[in-house]
């Protein structure tokens, strides 16, 4: 039987973090794995997306060479291929994942198992994968989440897309209905109408996009609107069924019963945690549907075992989970010095333009604070914008009375870049005064925090 200081359970995002980190610092390391290494993102998330809607992005771009960049005289002929761009996808996937092969960990120092049976605790010290036993000191789930399924009339005989299996379709279907209008609709549906798809996002919700700043949210949707997206909502799904090689969605709205048929469904109605299989009982941890409990230190209801990332996380973002891995190893080796302290956590929506978020929003804000609360908002039409014709969007910062910086939301061109300026701002509590009298270059997007900053600041003269 073999012996480790620390099993890892999970090979995403969260789970290659804390084997490497542990390994770093001189703990003897197990990683197991069910699936591939590299996990939901590297996979099936962010890296075949964000290839993905880059490609749609160009492409999108080449329809308005004329009146977007000057370049007069030139016209695209035909219509790309989808299949050519889903395997370039699969080349990206593929060079991202070259650098998390088995191999390169093992190089390492790292004992790494992949079995498709998955790993499952014998007790608060043992695990099992395939025919190896291993006992440890310290365990870290990292598990993840998968799509959440849907269970209603008819479901059982659709076969719907979801962000794992979409990247082995081919064909681009000729129509799409999104089921749920979070950020998986969003982006993969604004992107599928750009390439073609007659696109619907369906959701329970008074509207789409419900985590993000009502303006925001508003500007976002007038876009998709323009760019031929059809939303539905607030609308409660009641059925499915097949018809004639499509899908018939049957939903009540307003109190009258309607129907959309699409060739496609995408489910993206939110995530649910990877615990089947794992045995977690017999470990003494404590779980529930919304995945493992966990203390602030990121301890399960067993103490020597730990979990972090989509299993346990409300926040289901690849750098959630590395901040937490490295949480957790680092409360092994000190005896749980430090805290899970997500109330400074950037993100972003990788629309077109990128929505970003920091802090609290403006309404969490005024809650919090009432009119002890100032709120700064700044048109993205700074000189970088206007050159590059990206004009739409805007920031908010949001200060307190004594001139800290305690949120931000905004919507534009490069948001996901430009909130990294506010999240360290909020991090460090660096004065108002101090971000307005550093020099930016110029012309660059960031310059529009700058803008909030020094507007601010006028008005305290």
């Amino acid at each position: 039987m073999k012996e480790y200081d620390v099993v890892v359970i999970g090979a995403g995002s969260g789970g290659l973090v804390a084997a490497t980190t542990a390994n770093r610092k001189g703990l003897k390391v197990a990683l197991l794995e069910k699936n591939k290494i590299g996990g939901e993102c590297t996979h099936y998330g962010c890296i075949p997306s964000k290839a993905l809607l880059h490609s749609i992005k160009m492409y999108e771009a080449t329809k308005h060479l004329t009146e977007n960049y000057g370049l007069n005289g030139l016209t695209i002929y035909g219509k790309p291929d989808f299949s050519a761009l889903m395997e370039h996808v699969n080349r990206i996937v593929q060079d991202v994942y070259s650098n998390e092969t088995p191999e390169i960990f093992e190089g390492q120092g790292i004992d790494v198992f992949v079995n498709r049976t998955g790993a499952s605790f014998i007790d608060k010290n043992t695990v099992t994968i395939g025919d190896e036993i291993m006992t440890f000191k310290y365990a870290v789930i990292c598990t993840g989440s998968s799509p959440q399924e849907i269970h209603m009339p008819g479901s059982d005989e659709i076969e719907f897309l979801h962000n794992e299996n979409f990247w082995s379709i081919r064909k681009l279907p000729e129509s799409v209905l999104f089921v749920g209008g979070g950020v998986i609709s969003a982006e993969m549906g604004q992107a599928l109408a750009r390439f073609g798809s007659k696109v619907t996002i369906l959701d329970r919700n008074p509207r789409i996009l419900q985590a993000v700043d009502d303006e925001v949210a508003k500007t976002m949707i007038e876009i998709f609107k323009n760019g031929g997206v059809e939303i539905i909502c607030p609308a409660e799904l009641k059925r499915f069924r097949n018809e004639m090689g499509s899908v018939v969605v049957s939903y009540l709205q307003n109190g009258q019963e309607k129907e959309v048929s699409a060739e496609s469904i995408f489910l993206a109605i939110g995530r649910q945690p990877n615990v089947a299989g794992l045995d977690l009982e017999k470990a003494g941890i404590i779980f529930s549907e919304k995945g493992i409990n966990t203390n602030s230190n990121l301890q399960t209801s067993a103490p020597n075992i730990y979990a972090c990332g989509d299993v346990t996380s409300p926040f289901k973002f690849t750098h959630a989970a590395s901040y937490q891995a490295n949480i957790v190893i680092e409360n092994i080796l000190t005896g749980n010095t430090l805290q899970n302290d997500l109330s400074v956590f950037p993100w972003a929506i990788f629309t077109e333009p990128e929505i970003a978020h920091v802090g609290l929003s403006e309404k969490q804000a005024k809650e919090k604070f009432g009119d002890k609360v100032a709120v700064f908002k700044v048109d993205a039409n700074l000189d970088r914008f206007v050159t590059d014709k990206k004009t739409t969007g805007f920031l908010k910062v949001i200060f307190d009375a004594e001139n800290f910086v305690i949120g931000a939301e905004g919507i534009g061109a490069h948001a996901g870049e430009w909130i990294q300026l506010l999240t360290i701002a909020i991090k460090n509590k660096i004065p108002a005064e101090s971000f307005s009298n550093t020099i930016f270059p110029y012309p660059t997007y960031s310059e529009i925090v700058k803008k909030a900053f020094t507007r601010y600041l006028r008005t305290k003269v």
